[in-house]
């Protein structure tokens, strides 16, 4: 299995999906110099759990739109990535 480069993306502003900027642009930059990935792992603070870190096995997790106050397209992006948990 031939390794990818790591890549950190911390989050920005929910409107990068809509609007241009610099990190969007670097974003797509490497997406067209880089293979598409067989998997992403998202670790997220915003995802609430009871009783401590969680792990969703779910295999077509629902978008969640956790912010406010942005304009009603936002709120109808949905991404539909499958996300049934596969070990190697």
């Amino acid at each position: 299995m031939k390794m990818l480069p790591s890549l950190f993306v911390s989050h920005g502003s929910p409107m990068m999906a809509m609007e241009n900027s610099p990190a969007r642009q670097f974003l797509t930059e490497w997406s067209i110099h880089n293979e598409t990935p067989s998997a992403i792992l998202v670790v997220s603070a915003h995802w609430e759990s009871i009783g401590g870190p969680a792990v969703s096995l779910a295999e077509r997790p629902d978008t969640i739109h956790d912010f406010g106050e942005f304009p009603r397209d936002l709120y109808e992006i949905k991404y539909p990535a499958p996300g049934l948990f596969t070990p190697f």
